[in-house]
């Protein structure tokens, strides 16, 4: 489990100390501003074609007071559509840059690395770790909220539960760029994490009490993926020490 603190906290002081990733690192926020802008312009120009089609805002007083109504209402729908729609894009978009993250992390360990992958292939990579970490974490966390919505003296246990969850979801999340770097497929990823149990827990967990609004993940999640890599690295040095191949050095 040490390796999980150690991961944490390197992963940070590597992203901090290290000049030539901080445009990397501002690729995940930057993707997310130009995401709301863009669609929530794209959101605030159609408003205006939609309230018009369903209503005229002709001369009278109350035709324009509910073109208005309708109009700021799906302005407001559109705002938080868009935030919403961003968030869900801006990390896979991103992928090219956090694998760049990895990518330098692991030189910076051990001197040399994987070759990165495409673009399409880095977008596919995510969008099936962040799906995979929604179809399993999701549903727990539904279930945890609702026992401690129908019984709240169960949150004492829930809350702890919902805090190692998260840990769960966001660790896999990280630790996708370094794996996909080595061709780890998904199921050699789940053993992966059996093997790594204790660290991944911890590190997870770390990022989940360290991270409380949810878009607050873009900015820390260079760090996350340089802290996963060095988990993925550490596997590999005790399996040279050991003369025992794992999946990720298959590449």
């Amino acid at each position: 489990m040490l390796n999980g603190l150690e991961a944490f906290l390197g992963g940070i002081g590597f992203v901090i100390a290290t000049p030539r990733v901080w445009g990397h690192a501002l690729v995940p926020v930057g993707m997310l501003v130009l995401l709301s802008c863009g669609l929530f312009g794209a959101a605030y120009w159609g408003s205006h074609h939609l309230s018009s089609w369903l209503i005229d805002p002709g001369p009278g007083v109350w035709g324009r007071i509910a073109y208005w109504g309708l109009r700021i209402a799906f302005i407001a729908i559109g705002f938080f559509a868009a935030v919403l729609l961003a968030l869900g894009l801006a990390q896979p978009l991103s992928g090219f840059a956090l694998e760049s993250i990895a990518h330098a992390q692991e030189i910076a360990l051990i001197g040399t690395a994987a070759p990165r992958a495409s673009f399409v292939a880095a977008l596919v990579s995510t969008t099936t770790a962040v799906v995979v970490a929604l179809l399993i974490g999701g549903p727990l966390l539904a279930i945890l909220f609702l026992i401690g919505f129908f019984f709240p003296p169960a949150t004492v246990v829930t809350v702890p539960l919902k805090v190692l969850v998260c840990g769960w979801m966001l660790a896999w999340d990280f630790i996708d760029y370094p794996l996909a770097m080595h061709g780890v497929g998904l199921v050699e990823r789940f053993a992966w994490v059996g093997r790594n149990f204790g660290a991944f827990t911890l590190f997870g967990v770390l990022w989940a009490l360290l991270i409380v609004v949810p878009g607050v993940v873009l900015l820390v999640l260079p760090m996350g993926v340089a802290g996963a890599t060095r988990l993925v690295v550490a596997e590999r040095r005790r399996a040279w020490q050991l003369d025992k191949p794992t999946p990720s050095d298959h590449n």
